[in-house]
């Protein structure tokens, strides 16, 4: 019977170094503790995780898919100082008319609004993914009514700045 793998150095090398490689960086860990991160799975963790930071001051940019103007789906970087919008600013171009962005679903703490919102009404679809870290969601998809057109949202949050708010 003829061998169907031969474990000559290199191959056994070669192994060696994906098996080394695949153990790499499966879990983050929280470097006060030196435990693994957890990353929440519910919008209770999650908030409980972001409450438990005392996160006032901070930057991160929003980026929201939906049925209005490109100048609204563009990167936004936002800024929060005390627990405050201070600052949006359109990372790609002017944003033209600022009354339109729903400056709940800027910050931290009205994305979980929004959140919690959406599940108390029972909407079709809502997938909310989180950051192991902090807890803020950073992936949000919502579609309120299946039969309705133009009333889904997706958000994507990014590039989180702690204390970046002065």
């Amino acid at each position: 019977m003829m061998a169907l793998w031969s474990a000559t150095p290199q191959r056994v090398s070669v192994f060696l170094i994906a098996l080394l490689l695949a153990g790499c960086g499966t879990a983050a860990s929280d470097a006060s503790t030196g435990q693994p991160e957890t990353t929440p799975e519910t919008l209770g963790q999650a908030q409980a995780l972001w409450s438990d930071k005392g996160i006032a001051d901070y930057q991160i940019t929003v980026q929201q898919s939906c049925f209005c103007p490109a100048y609204l789906r563009q990167p936004i970087r936002v800024t929060v100082a005390d627990g405050k919008l201070v600052d949006v600013t359109g990372l790609e171009q002017l944003i033209q008319d600022p009354s339109q962005l729903d400056a709940e679903r800027l910050t931290v703490p009205g994305m979980f609004r929004f959140i919690e919102r959406a599940e108390r009404r029972d909407v079709h679809r809502l997938k909310v993914d989180y950051d192991p870290r902090y807890g803020f969601p950073v992936y949000i998809d919502y579609d309120g009514h299946e039969m309705i057109a133009d009333d889904e949202y997706q958000y994507e949050l990014s590039d989180f700045q702690r204390g970046a708010g002065h």
